[in-house]
């Protein structure tokens, strides 16, 4: 094997080490005694360049190397490594030790699952063989559409045997765990017939169901699912944690007015139990509650349902009350009925309750909602589409009722910008002295100068742990200001994070203000940052 003449040489191509190494080794084959004798030396020449520069190292310490010679360190222990690697006999390790390295390998491949499981198969004999025979490693299973896609999927299916299903079900879209462009326009879409027969044959593994995400854009297909559950449910799902069903589709559906057809509501999963049910999330369809058994629950999602269709107050509060492990409450467009307290109800205490959303609701209502429980040691706090009206009200009544909210989403929120009302905000994210992420996006100007004291005041700078913030859909200079100010009132940021497309409307001069003041980053939509998984794991 021809190796890189020189050091400057190796610097060159070390950023591509691996590729340029493959490049001169031939097509994979058996090596012969004398090809493992030219690695072994080759692999002990680089090893004994690493033994040197460390031994440099032990020496200057703690004074660093120099940078060239840290990047021949680098390269020696990479090149090191290559040909290592090429003489271990994997394949002489126990079964179950491969098997638990194939394991690790495709699980920790998230963004490319699908390409992870094939190339194990595909590598040799017995690998195959082995991943073949391992059911846990596709149990993971995504329905995307019709044709080739979803024959591997049952291919997949059949692979797991009689491990706990993961499955997720939606349309053709493009995908995160393949190279190929997609063009979604030839892609075949899923009829309610196909939804029937699909699920028809998902229902035949019914009890090593462990997990069930449902997307569709279709009253007949969400109904047909519907209905399958009703009367297959029954019969017993006792790995099921999680469920989620879906309906997107808006094109003949008015968002506010929620005119639906006439549909009967059917008791989720015919009215059977789930024993191990924590997971339950419904949007934009309907579930018969009363004779639907929900207990025990982590998360409780609901969206997009007209009165109609929710739970009376009694029903609600008796889920919740169901439900003291609760650690997500999410509620857009959904909630119990409306009820005008005649006697005052006690608020259903929710120790556990760590992430609270609350979304399109109008004020009266949003208050009614609030009234119904208690979570004081919320973390996650998501309020949108507040609006069409002043919500101060709403603030005072919820003022000092979330002490310990680090993460704040605040999306279209609209209160009245007079004196006293922005003192009424402003006390409201003074009870929240532990805020440390923010998350805004559509809020009027006036919104930014809540977190501003007027000029000589004594009192400590609103939310004073405020150090990130993701912002969507603001003037740039509102927020550059406003940056300034936070600076200038000695609680500057640390990181600010601004969407791709505010992003593109940023001019330099705004950036280098920013850049001055605090780390910059663009964030992709429905990207999660560090500092917000940091933030999450606070008791």
């Amino acid at each position: 094997m021809k190796l890189p003449p020189g050091p400057t040489r190796e610097l060159t191509v070390k950023t591509d080490l691996f590729s340029f190494v493959l490049s001169q080794w031939d097509s994979p084959h058996v090596l012969t005694p004398e090809e493992k004798e030219e690695i072994r030396v080759d692999a002990s020449r680089y090893l004994a360049i690493v033994r040197q520069i460390e031994n440099v190292q032990r020496d200057i310490h703690p004074q660093p190397l120099p940078a060239e010679t840290q990047a021949r360190l680098t390269f020696a222990r990479q090149s090191y490594m290559l040909r290592n690697f090429r003489l271990f006999r994997i394949n002489d390790l126990p079964t179950e030790i491969i098997c638990d390295i194939l394991r690790l390998v495709i699980w920790d491949s998230m963004k490319r699952p699908v390409d992870a499981r094939l190339c194990v198969t595909w590598a040799c004999k017995r690998w195959r063989q082995i991943s073949l025979s391992d059911s846990t490693l596709w149990n993971a299973i995504w329905f995307r559409g019709a044709g080739p896609k979803a024959d591997r999927a049952w291919a997949w299916f059949e692979r797991a045997r009689h491990s706990p299903l993961d499955i997720r079900i939606d349309g053709p879209q493009d995908s995160s765990d393949e190279s190929a462009v997609v063009d979604l326009s030839k892609e075949p879409s899923v009829t309610a017939v196909d939804m029937r027969q699909m699920f028809l044959r998902l229902l035949t593994k019914l009890c090593n169901l462990r997990m069930l995400i449902v997307v569709v854009d279709d009253w007949q297909s969400a109904l047909v699912i519907l209905d399958l559950l009703k009367t297959h449910g029954p019969s017993g799902v006792p790995l099921l944690q999680r469920f989620e069903l879906h309906r997107g589709g808006l094109r003949n559906e008015d968002r506010r007015t929620l005119r639906w057809p006439g549909v009967v509501a059917q008791p989720f999963l015919g009215g059977g139990v789930a024993p191990s049910l924590e997971y339950l999330s419904l949007n934009g369809v309907p579930i018969d509650w009363s004779r639907s058994v929900l207990e025990n629950l982590t998360t409780f999602d609901i969206r997009r349902l007209p009165a109609i269709y929710s739970p009376d107050a009694a029903r609600f509060r008796e889920i919740l009350f169901n439900c003291p492990r609760l650690q997500k409450l999410s509620m857009d467009g959904a909630g119990p009925i409306f009820e005008n307290p005649s006697g005052k109800q006690p608020a259903i205490y929710l120790p556990h309750l760590r992430t609270l959303v609350i979304a399109d609701f109008s004020l009266n209502y949003a208050m009614f909602l609030f009234s119904q429980f208690r979570a004081p040691n919320v973390n996650d706090l998501t309020l949108m589409n507040l609006c069409g009206t002043s919500y101060v009200p709403l603030f005072l009544q919820i003022t000092a009722s979330f002490p310990k909210v680090r993460l704040l989403s605040a999306y279209s929120i609209q209160f009245e910008s007079s004196p006293l009302g922005c003192e009424a905000m402003t006390g409201w994210l003074d009870s929240m002295p532990l805020l440390a992420y923010l998350r805004v996006a559509n809020v009027a100007n006036e919104f930014f100068g809540l977190f501003l004291r007027a000029p000589g005041s004594d009192k400590d700078p609103v939310a004073p742990k405020l150090a990130t913030i993701d912002i969507q859909s603001i003037e740039p200079r509102i927020f550059v200001q406003w940056a300034k100010d936070r600076r200038k009132a000695g609680a500057p940021l640390h990181k600010m994070y601004i969407s791709e497309e505010l992003g593109g409307r940023l001019e330099l001069k705004h950036i280098r203000v920013l850049t001055s003041i605090c780390i910059l980053a663009k964030l992709p939509g429905g990207a999660t940052t560090p500092e917000e998984e940091a933030l999450s794991l606070f008791p």
